[in-house]
Formats: structure tokens, C-alpha cells, sequence
């Protein structure tokens, strides 16, 4: 897929399924994904499940669906504020050709800075999409 300065943008492969649970776990230690649920994205978004590795390291992944949802995404903790993330949300809005979208925890303070720098709003509030936490709904709409 896409060759960049930083690192190699491309699809999941099957091979790379335990390297994705340990960014998942170092990302969301409290309320990590499961194989499974991996594997059913690996399934159901065969094209837009994309790791973004350097050298041999997996470093992130973003999984996007058509519409431009981003379904899950998440970066090393060693490799965050390096470019990777703005990466493969960039890949993610070429993809799409329109605009992205996610929703993600109000208390995520880092996620939404990070997500603002990219340029996403918030459009709208879900009260306790998390449990006890509302989820933001956030969006960024490919410039004309």
C-alpha cells in the first residue's frame, strides 16, 4: 500500500493479529477488544483494517468502513505524538473520499486533543455509551 517517511501503511494480515492485541492492550487496558472481535473486523472490513508498522514493529491500526466510521484505531504508547496516528487517519480520509467519523469517551482528554488537531468537531453527545461515561460523536470532512 502506501510507503511513507515515518512508516508502511497497509493491510491487516492474519499474522499480525497478536501484535494488534498488544497495542490494543497497551491502548485500552480497562476495555481491550478480543481476538474475535478482531477477527470479525479482519472479516467484515477486509480493505480498511490497516496497520501502520515500522521497520518490523506494528506501531498502530485503524478499521474504517466505507462511510467513513472509524471503528476502532489506536497507536503505541511509544509512538504516539510521532505522526503515525495523523498517518493513518489521513490513509483512512483517502480511502473514504468523504468525510470520517468515531465516537470516543468525554473523559478521553488526549483522544479529543488529538482529534481536534486533526481538524474534527464534535457534533454531538451520547449519554452513557460507555457504561458510565457519554461517548462523543466526532467528525472530519474532507476538505474541498
Amino acid at each position: 500500500m502506501a510507503e511513507k517517511a515515518l512508516g508502511k501503511i497497509r493491510r491487516f494480515k492474519l499474522e499480525d493479529i497478536n501484535k494488534i492485541l498488544e497495542i490494543e492492550e497497551q491502548a485500552f487496558p480497562k476495555s481491550a477488544y478480543s481476538r474475535e472481535t478482531f477477527l470479525v473486523y479482519a472479516n467484515s472490513f477486509p480493505d480498511s483494517f490497516i496497520v501502520i508498522e515500522t521497520g518490523a514493529d506494528i506501531v498502530g491500526y485503524i478499521i474504517f468502513d466505507t462511510s467513513g466510521h472509524i471503528h476502532s484505531t489506536a497507536v503505541k504508547p511509544t509512538y504516539r505524538r510521532k505522526g503515525f496516528g495523523k498517518m493513518l487517519f489521513t490513509h483512512a480520509l483517502e480511502c473514504t473520499k468523504k468525510r470520517l467519523w468515531l465516537e470516543v469517551r468525554s473523559k478521553n482528554s488526549g483522544a479529543i486533543r488529538f482529534y481536534k488537531g486533526l481538524g474534527m468537531k464534535i457534533i454531538r453527545r451520547i449519554p452513557y455509551y460507555y457504561g458510565t461515561d457519554d461517548a462523543l460523536v466526532m467528525v472530519l470532512s474532507q476538505k474541498e
